[in-house]
């Protein structure tokens, strides 16, 4: 069932919901889920807007089954500026990036909405999330701002299992091309997928590359070792995990730490 089909009570993407939908499945206690994207080179073998496909197929599974759920608009565009060389690479400055995440809080936040669940499909995206989460949550702080910074790193963690190299990482790597082949397969073109690139990069320490200090082909990690039977682990334990935070925080009426005391 694709989102498009939706109707009635069951909508949850508001760009498909009128005035009259929006009042009925609205109030205090609404979970809005925000995804962040990016448009950039996966490689010659995955679409351009990997980065919020994915993500927006997980919003959808946990929204059917969190009865209070909307999902907002995806951002397609991300903090790309370390994938400029790549061709026809779309990207948000930081500070643009922040102010946008950051307007979106506030009026979330001036429509009452104050349970928010970021899911981002970009690892450029995570400093301007956690900037603008920061400042939102210091002008308000009854507001609850959660995030799924990056599923790709998750995964690998928790299903160690499922994967062949480098716990599944890389950009257009094994788990990335797996997602988007589990929910798009018409858009992998995988006999295009290029050999196996692990960088060579120091394990304890971060260095601030640019992409193409990593790759001459947009990938990075195994692609040809994707499936979509991994794709499909991939969704179910993202939304097992998703699903089941979201329980817990309904259990407690979404206070935490000394709130619960």
């Amino acid at each position: 069932m694709t989102n498009q089909t939706w109707e009635g009570k069951d909508k949850r993407f508001i760009e498909e919901m009128n005035a009259t939908e929006v009042r009925n499945m609205t109030n205090e206690k609404t979970i809005a889920i925000l995804v962040l994207g990016a448009c950039e080179n996966h490689g010659d073998h995955m679409p351009f807007g990997s980065d919020f496909i994915f993500p927006t197929e997980i919003a959808k599974r946990v929204a059917t089954k969190i009865s209070n759920v909307i999902v907002l608009p995806a951002i397609p565009y991300g903090v790309s500026l370390h994938h400029d060389k790549f061709q026809m690479t779309m990207s948000l400055n930081p500070e643009t990036m922040v102010a946008i995440i950051s307007d979106v809080l506030s009026s979330l936040d001036q429509n009452r909405i104050r349970r928010v669940l970021i899911i981002n499909g970009h690892d450029g995206n995570i400093a301007p999330i956690e900037i603008a989460a920061r400042i939102m949550k210091n002008k308000n702080p009854q507001m609850i701002i959660a995030c799924l910074e990056s599923w790709w790193v998750l995964v690998g963690q928790l299903r160690k299992d499922l994967f062949e190299v480098w716990n599944g990482l890389g950009h257009g790597g094994e788990a990335e091309t797996s997602a988007v082949l589990a929910v798009r397969p018409d858009l992998v073109k995988i006999e295009f997928a290029p050999k196996d690139v692990i960088p060579d990069l120091p394990e304890n320490i971060r260095i601030f590359w640019k992409f193409d200090e990593l790759t001459s082909t947009g990938a990075t990690g195994s692609p040809q070792k994707a499936t979509i039977k991994k794709g499909n682990e991939i969704l179910s334990t993202l939304e097992d995990v998703l699903i089941s935070f979201i329980k817990e925080m309904e259990s407690t009426d979404w206070k935490y730490g000394i709130h619960l005391k």
